[in-house]
Parts: C-alpha cells; sequence; structure tokens
C-alpha cells in the first residue's frame, strides 16, 4: 500500500490495484488469525461508521468470554498496511460489532476451501513415509 488509504481505495475502485479496502485486510487477518483455532482469545468484527463513506472496518480481539468493548483493535488500513493496535475504547472512532459480518466472512472461507480442488501427488506415500521416519529420528 502506498499514498493515503482514502487515495489506495481510488486505485481499488478504479481497478488498478486488485484488493486493499479496509474490509478486505480485515477479512484476511481475520481469517489469519482464526486458523490458528485460538483458545484463550476471540475474534470479532468491528465497523465504525457503517454504511457511509467514512465506514472502516478492523479486528477486535479479546480475551474469551469478555465483551466487545474490552477488547484490542488490530487494523493495517488506517496505517498503509502496517499492522496497527490500540484498545478499543481508546480509538478515535467508536466501533461496533457486527457478528453477523464475522459469521459471514467464516463462511465464505469454509466454502471456498470445500471446492477448491483436491490434487493427489504421486509422491504423497513417499511424502508421508519420509515425514514418519523424521518423526521417528527425532524421538
Amino acid at each position: 500500500m502506498f499514498g493515503t488509504p482514502i487515495f489506495n481505495n481510488f486505485l481499488v475502485y478504479h481497478g488498478f490495484r486488485k484488493r486493499g479496502y479496509c474490509y478486505q485486510w480485515t477479512e484476511d487477518l481475520f481469517l489469519a488469525l482464526d486458523a490458528l483455532k485460538l483458545k484463550t482469545l476471540e475474534l470479532h468484527w468491528g465497523e465504525a461508521y457503517a454504511g457511509t463513506w467514512r465506514e472502516n472496518n478492523c479486528l477486535v480481539v479479546t480475551a474469551k468470554g469478555q465483551p466487545f468493548e474490552r477488547g484490542m483493535i488490530l487494523e493495517a488500513w488506517r496505517h498503509f498496511g502496517y499492522l496497527r493496535w490500540n484498545l478499543l475504547l481508546s480509538d478515535e472512532d467508536r466501533y461496533f460489532e457486527n457478528t453477523k459480518w464475522a459469521a459471514r466472512v467464516r463462511s465464505r472461507a469454509a466454502a471456498a476451501k470445500t471446492s477448491e480442488p483436491h490434487l493427489v501427488s504421486p509422491f504423497s506415500g513417499e511424502l508421508q513415509q519420509l515425514k514418519e521416519a523424521a518423526s521417528d529420528g527425532a524421538h
């Protein structure tokens, strides 16, 4: 990302870049962390100014069982692709949780994963044997 976030949006809107809207940064970060199957943290979708030209999305991370408002913002759009974090309540924008959008992102990712072709390598048996041999030698 280069220039300002708004300039980046201009580039995406006009097709000079394929991706880069704030919700795309958030989706990518959300799915990457969700894939870790975290046990002590929960991931939430946060949005400010929803439905307006100022809309911004972020990932909010909380300790398991804690309310959204006690979370920490993780987002990369505002600072040109560099991860930014701060407590939700200390941010200059007021974020609200959108559980429906988070569920939608997860379900789209799951659907895309199941529709990917699964290629079987003629070497998969040998690879499995190598993995087993390596794990046996490590003990």
